[in-house]
Parts: structure tokens; sequence; C-alpha cells
């Protein structure tokens, strides 16, 4: 749970970086709310959290239903589950190793991505764009950091 914790509380601090209003600083016990809301409201499993914190696409319904539910309460997809590109982008920029000197390719990559055919299904969608995203990521030659 702590690896789910580090990762939501990046995104937060992400959504607050990029948000034009300012939200309450969230608190360990709301990042960990949402994320069992999350995880109920999906029937996720601690599995299905692993292979999220891992990067690693899910095989199941309930595991890329919980990426969707992440990314829309993180506000990385809207409310209609396409990509959220500011957001994302601000995601980004504190996921990526040496970031500083890539906002242009990161930009690149997210309206890539933004731009992609993804099913209408809101679950399938988060699972394409996320591994749209880490793909690009990787043929730019750009590592996640370490410490998430």
């Amino acid at each position: 749970m702590s690896r789910l914790f580090c990762l939501c509380l990046m995104l937060v601090v992400c959504l607050v970086a990029v948000s034009e209003s300012k939200p309450q600083e969230p608190n360990k016990e709301h990042v960990a709310d949402m994320a069992n809301e999350c995880k109920a409201e999906t029937g996720a499993t601690d599995e299905d959290l692993e292979l999220m914190m891992k990067h690693e696409p899910s095989e199941n319904k309930e595991g890329k239903c919980l990426r969707a539910c992440m990314m829309k309460k993180f506000q990385i997809t809207e409310e209609d589950g396409k990509l959220n590109i500011e957001h994302t982008l601000g995601m980004l920029k504190v996921m990526a190793e040496h970031a500083e000197d890539k906002d242009e390719v990161l930009a690149e990559i997210v309206d890539t991505c933004a731009a992609s055919e993804v099913p209408d299904d809101h679950c399938e969608s988060a699972a394409a764009y996320q591994m749209c995203i880490f793909e690009h990521m990787q043929e730019h030659g750009i590592p996640l950091r370490e410490e998430h």
C-alpha cells in the first residue's frame, strides 16, 4: 500500500502544481481512501494494484478499471474518459527522470497519446493511454524516476 500511496501522492502533487485553482492539500488518509474507493468500486485485487504500481499492463477488467478510476480521481482523464493533456503533462514532468530537459518531448508524447484512437470503454481507454505514454517514453529513452 505504501507504493500506491507514493503514486497517489505524486499525482496529487502534480495536480496541485498544474491546477489553476488552489485545492486543499490532501492528507495521507485522503489519498489512501481514494485508492481504497477505487479498489472497492472496481473489484480490483492487491495484485492489480501491484501491476499498476509497476506500470505493467493488466489483463483483467478489474485492473484496467482500477487505473481508470485512479486516473479520473486525479484528473489525468476527464469524466468522458479522454486524456486531460495539461494534467497528464504535469504528471509526466513529476514522474520522468530528468524531465526538466524533456519538456518538448513530453508534450509531444502527451499530444500523440491524446490524439490516438482508444476504445470507448473507459477502463480499456485508460489502459491504452497508459501503455501509449510509457511506450513513447521508452522510445525516447525517458525513464521513470525510481522514487515513486
